[in-house]
């Protein structure tokens, strides 16, 4: 029998129909069938808060002013700079965001990595330009022997493939197994972290850009000891990239 490409095209469309049909395509937020071409259905969508206009250039959340091409600085970021030097997420965390997240998170959802990968590289734009290499939040491993994957490198190692930026995973460890930081004051969260990370190889991230991925940005307790660390051991700037972020504390 002899292969044509007319018959290798109607074999390929085939199953992908099949695949379609028995793995339809489902909002992150809530699993309801949608449109091959969005992320989220409509209802969701219209709960979610995406971080746009005008935003802290240091922290990047949100602040109450018209958009403008300056670079303006929230209240809390002029009070107390953080250690890392950019953060950007795509939306705010909120009970439709939190969902998504959690089940990327905590239930082998794997799959939700490229559809938030592909709204990082929306909201990062700015970030990629100057950054040298990416890595994610350490795992313990005592953790990522428990769920199986470290959530923040499942991201990153796919955005580095899709911005061609080198991916290191062994850069920066977590060195002690800290409790969760759910639930925890900032105070605590504070405390939780101190002194959690170690940089491996330092002669590696001597005067580069880094840019750390999470999935969240709360309080900022742990990306601010990771970017301490980084630059105590030679890193010129960090940045960070998460999928969502908690609204300014007052």
């Amino acid at each position: 029998m002899k292969i044509t490409r007319k018959f290798l095209y109607f074999i390929s469309t085939t199953c992908k129909n099949i695949i379609d049909f028995a793995f339809p395509h489902v909002c992150l937020c809530c699993d309801n069938t949608i449109e091959k071409e969005k992320i989220f259905c409509d209802k969701c969508f219209s709960k979610i808060i995406f971080i746009q206009g005008s935003i802290c250039y240091r922290c990047g959340k949100k602040v109450s002013l018209l958009p403008t091409e300056e670079k303006i600085l929230c209240s809390n970021c002029l009070k107390k700079r953080p250690i890392y030097d950019k953060a950007r997420a795509v939306f705010q965390y909120n009970a439709v965001s939190k969902n998504a997240i959690l089940k990327f998170k905590n239930t082998g959802k794997i799959e939700y990595a490229h559809p938030f990968v592909f709204l990082l590289q929306q909201a990062g734009k700015d970030l990629f330009l100057e950054t040298d290499l990416i890595i994610p939040v350490p795992m313990h491993w005592k953790r990522k022997l428990s769920r199986g994957y470290n959530q923040a490198g499942i991201l990153a190692q796919i955005l580095s493939k899709k911005t061609k930026i080198p991916y290191n995973e062994n850069i920066l460890i977590r060195a002690r197994h800290t409790p969760k930081q759910e639930k925890k004051t900032k105070a605590e969260r504070i405390k939780n972290v101190k002194n959690a990370f170690v940089v491996n190889h330092p002669e590696k991230i001597k005067n580069k850009s880094i840019l750390i991925i999470d999935d969240v940005l709360t309080t900022g307790a742990t990306v601010n000891n990771c970017a301490k660390e980084l630059k105590k051991a030679g890193a010129r700037a960090v940045f960070v990239l998460t999928i969502a972020q908690t609204a300014h504390e007052d």
